[in-house]
């Protein structure tokens, strides 16, 4: 009998272990104050393929459903834990069609999320050639700049921005938070 529940412990562990997180999308009229273990990250989607939502793998696993800021924008703010992750997974279409990233280091889907920073991935795009898709991630730092000083000045007042995609650097932010005397 022992043997048994220590089973079925084992096997509820593993399950729960490998569930996925919902994130939540926030707007400008919320009031966004992560733990000071988390990020606040912003990403952008372009696409001509409808996108439901992106996996994160990494300290956890997270979900990020493609529920846009607005109408007129389409950027999505949320709250993620600090770490490491690599997107694993994009769904398109509904949530049952997705196309799997892994983490082929040619492609590098790998994201650095720091603590008590808004962590600016990219603009994350999709492009339906023939039978197959095009994904990759763009660097539009100007215009997610934008985005937050007309859509949440009082992040930007509070939190430092940083270019959190792996690979080159991007001296953007940098300059600017230089220019405005650091935080």
């Amino acid at each position: 009998m022992k043997r048994i529940i220590a089973l079925a412990m084992v096997i509820a562990i593993a399950f729960l272990s490998g569930c996925t997180t919902k994130l939540q999308n926030f707007s400008n009229n919320q009031k966004l104050e992560p733990d000071n273990s988390n990020g606040i990250v912003v990403i952008a989607y372009e696409s001509d393929t409808a996108i439901y939502s992106l996996t994160f793998s990494g300290p956890g696993n997270y979900e990020l459903e493609h529920t846009l800021y607005d109408d007129n924008h389409n950027f999505v703010v949320t709250s993620i834990p600090a770490g490491t992750y690599d997107i694993t997974k994009v769904k398109i279409i509904s949530k049952y069609q997705y196309i799997p990233l892994g983490t082929n280091e040619k492609a590098n889907w790998k994201v650095n999320i720091e603590p008590n920073k808004i962590n600016y991935i990219g603009h994350f795009n999709i492009e339906n050639v023939g039978r197959g898709f095009i994904v990759q991630i763009k660097n539009s730092s100007t215009i997610a700049m934008e985005f937050l000083q007309k859509n949440f000045p009082d992040l930007l007042a509070r939190y430092q921005l940083t270019y959190s995609k792996d690979g080159p650097e991007d001296a953007f932010f940098d300059y600017i938070n230089k220019l405005q005397g650091g935080k």
